[in-house]
Formats: C-alpha cells, sequence, structure tokens
C-alpha cells in the first residue's frame, strides 16, 4: 500500500471512530467542543486507527470473532489509555464503553458492517442498515436531556450537527473503501513510534491518574494478544483489508443519510411528546453484559481453532 493512501486509509478509518464513538454517542455539540477539540478527537483516534488497522492486517484478520478483539484493543486504548474510565466502576467499566460501544458499535456495526453493506450487491442493505442505527441514536440523543451533564439541543441544532456529522462520515467511507487490497504494512519506524507516544502517554498521564491502569490493562491486552496470535497461526494470508473495499454506487453513499433522518424523526416526536426517557439505561442493560459475553465467546472460539502454518 503506497505511503499517501495509507495515510487516507488511517485518516479515514480515525473519523469513522469519531462519528461512531463521539459523535453518535454525545449526539449534539456541546458547550465546550470547539474545532481544535473536534480536530484533536480526529487525530487522536486516527492513531487509535493506525493500531486497529496494524493489528487486522499482522493477525490475519478476518473473522468477526477476531475483529471483536482488535475492536476490544481499540476500545481499552481509548477508555484505558487516552482516558481512564475503564478503571472509574469495576468489574462493568472493563465492558462499557470499551467493549460495549467500541467494539460492538464502533467496529462491529461501523467499520464492518456499514462498509460491507456499502459493497453489498443488496440495493436496500445500507438503507436499511443506516434506519435501524438511526433509529436507536435518536432514542439514545433524548437520554441526554435528563442526564446532569446534557441538556436540550433544539431540533435545528440536533438536525445540523447530525446531518452535518453524517456528511463528513459518508466522505470518510468513500476514501475507506478507495484503499486498495493490500495489507496495511507500515514502516517499522513509524510504527515504533505510534507505540512509543502510547507508552510514555500510558506512563506519564494514565497511571499518575489511574494507578490501577498498570497492572489491569496489561492483562486485558495480554488475552487480546493471546487471541488474535492463536488467529494469526491458524489463518491463512489476508485479512478483512483485502476484502472490505471497492467502488460502492453512488445510492448506496446516499442511504447513509437514513440515519440521521430517522434519528431526528424520533428527535421530533420525542419533543412533540416531551418524552424524558432514561434511554441510555436501556443501552448500558443491554450492551455491557453483552460486551463481556462476546470478548469470552471470541476468546473460545478463536483458541480452539488448530493451527494450520507457522506463525512467520
Amino acid at each position: 500500500m503506497t505511503i499517501p493512501k495509507s495515510i487516507v486509509q488511517v485518516l479515514s478509518t480515525g473519523y469513522i471512530f469519531v462519528y461512531f464513538s463521539e459523535h453518535l454517542f454525545w449526539s449534539r455539540v456541546r458547550p465546550d467542543d470547539s474545532l481544535n477539540g473536534w480536530f484533536g478527537a480526529w487525530i487522536a483516534y486516527s492513531l487509535m486507527a493506525f493500531i486497529f488497522l496494524l493489528l487486522i492486517s499482522y493477525f490475519r484478520v478476518k473473522n468477526i470473532w477476531a475483529l471483536f478483539l482488535a475492536g476490544a484493543a481499540l476500545g481499552w486504548i481509548g477508555e484505558g489509555i487516552v482516558v481512564q474510565t475503564t478503571y472509574e466502576m469495576l468489574p462493568l467499566s472493563i465492558s462499557f464503553t470499551g467493549l460495549a460501544w467500541h467494539a460492538l458499535l464502533t467496529v462491529w456495526v461501523g467499520w464492518y458492517l456499514v462498509r460491507k453493506s456499502l459493497l453489498s450487491t443488496d440495493t436496500w442493505s445500507t438503507l436499511k442498515l443506516a434506519a435501524l442505527i438511526g433509529f436507536f441514536y435518536g432514542l439514545w440523543a433524548i437520554s441526554w436531556w435528563v442526564e446532569p451533564d446534557g441538556g436540550i439541543a433544539a431540533i435545528a441544532e440536533f438536525a445540523a450537527f447530525s446531518f452535518g456529522t453524517t456528511c463528513l462520515v459518508i466522505l470518510a467511507y468513500g476514501l475507506a473503501n478507495w484503499s486498495p487490497s493490500e495489507a496495511f504494512n507500515p514502516s517499522r519506524r513509524v510504527s515504533m513510534l505510534v507505540f512509543v507516544i502510547l507508552i510514555l502517554y500510558f506512563g506519564f498521564i494514565t497511571v499518575p491518574a489511574a494507578p490501577a491502569a498498570v497492572i489491569i490493562l496489561p492483562i486485558l491486552l495480554g488475552l487480546v494478544y493471546w487471541g488474535l496470535h492463536k488467529n494469526r497461526l491458524s489463518e491463512d494470508e489476508g485479512s478483512f483489508l483485502n476484502t472490505i473495499n471497492g467502488r460502492a454506487s453512488l445510492w448506496k453513499y446516499l442511504s447513509l443519510f437514513a440515519l440521521p433522518t430517522v434519528a431526528l424523526i424520533v428527535y421530533i416526536l420525542a419533543v412533540a411528546f416531551n418524552l424524558k426517557w432514561h434511554t441510555n439505561w436501556v443501552l448500558y442493560i443491554m450492551t455491557t453484559p453483552l460486551g463481556f459475553v462476546a470478548f469470552g465467546t471470541s476468546l473460545y472460539k478463536l483458541l480452539r481453532r488448530k493451527s494450520q502454518q507457522p506463525s512467520s
């Protein structure tokens, strides 16, 4: 993969992660948001995307169980290093949000299912998936109305935010799908630089803020490595990066606007009927145990696989 296309792949994947992990989560422009803050979040997620893509390529990830472990690594780097929410309410915080949001929703749904639907021959697959995501997005958005740090965004504000960010993620999907069907293989020097940045951040920022991280995070990432290493031993060459790319029709990309459209309809109805519901707790109750189950299932399935070739 050429250097320019590698950079585009990392940055576009980084924005897909920002969209599903941040924009859909917060669902509005917060009082302390700024363009500089959003740009910083994009760069931070792009660094995590670099590591994610490296894991996908090196460990030959081409099944959903190995993909979930790569998503777990993404989630725990974000929530366990960049911020320290993984250690705030143990053991539940191990799943929410590292597993329950990042691995399940950002990676399985946002990075995998949406891209797969864009490249599918099923004309309506993207429209149906986007509408379903939009329905849950709208329900999640109204949960901020009853949160202490939340707030009720006007309908016009929510519409501008949701449609604006969706325009950007459609561009990101187009650029990500433009990448060639080759392994993501950055230079050793660049890879070492990214890992050194994370290690220094972990040592000087994360550990002082959450001392438990020095024990918990190596265990969690060690389990991820164990499963992914077993996957590499049992897979032939190649990964999802070889298969989830290509040209999608304009209709497919336009179908993604069903996501903010359905979300806006839900939002308008909630405003009209003054539905101040704790819809976030429904997601917590569903996805927190599901994150643990999916992680355990992924490890179980990968560790039971028989090695087919040496790991070199």
